[in-house]
């Protein structure tokens, strides 16, 4: 899991979201950095809360998930997975008070997370993915590229990064030996 670090863009662009009072996540159009899809965690108070209650209140959904499956009841798991996502590690927020009186927060995360069939992160020793660049248990080694396909590690293997499409299509899995990968 990466060491979350706070960002001035994310911060921006989640300001940006709840400036607009629309009650709901946004299109993924709306939080974009770079090229790259932001995941968005979001949370409604009628009260000025902190944003350790925000943050607590996603987490608390690690009540209803069980490791790698999900849900367990079918109840929301979503804030909590973003919260963990292995491969996310800048985060900015931002708050408005709107005209219906409701506090509006969202958090926007560098890279995002919760995609269908993937478990937020892999089970394991702490830093057990990166031995070499880790601080306070936590991994400090993300790799800068995105690859556009799921199958880039098999490609990888069976072309090499010499391969011109391989290489368009696989910057991280090229790129990156020792860093740790986001899916998307």
């Amino acid at each position: 899991m990466l060491l979350m670090s706070y960002d001035e863009k994310a911060a921006v662009n989640a300001q940006a979201w709840v400036d607009q009072c629309i009650l709901a996540h946004g299109a993924p159009s709306t939080r974009m950095i770079d090229g790259y899809e932001l995941g968005e965690n979001l949370f409604y108070s009628s009260s000025l809360d902190s944003w350790t209650d925000a943050i607590t209140d996603w987490h608390a959904e690690v009540s209803h998930y069980l490791y790698p499956s999900g849900s367990t009841n079918g109840k929301s798991v979503g804030h909590y997975t973003q919260v963990v996502w292995n491969s996310s590690y800048k985060i900015g927020c931002g708050v408005k008070l709107c005209p219906n009186g409701i506090y509006f927060y969202a958090c926007h995360y560098y890279r995002a997370g919760n995609f269908k069939g993937w478990p937020p992160y892999q089970e394991g020793p702490q830093c057990g993915s990166c031995p070499n660049d880790c601080e306070g248990k936590l991994c400090t080694n993300p790799c800068p590229y995105i690859n556009k396909y799921l199958n880039c590690p098999t490609l990888k293997n069976q072309n090499g990064c010499t391969n011109g499409q391989v290489k368009a299509w696989c910057p991280a899995a090229c790129n990156c030996t020792t860093e740790i990968i986001p899916i998307a």
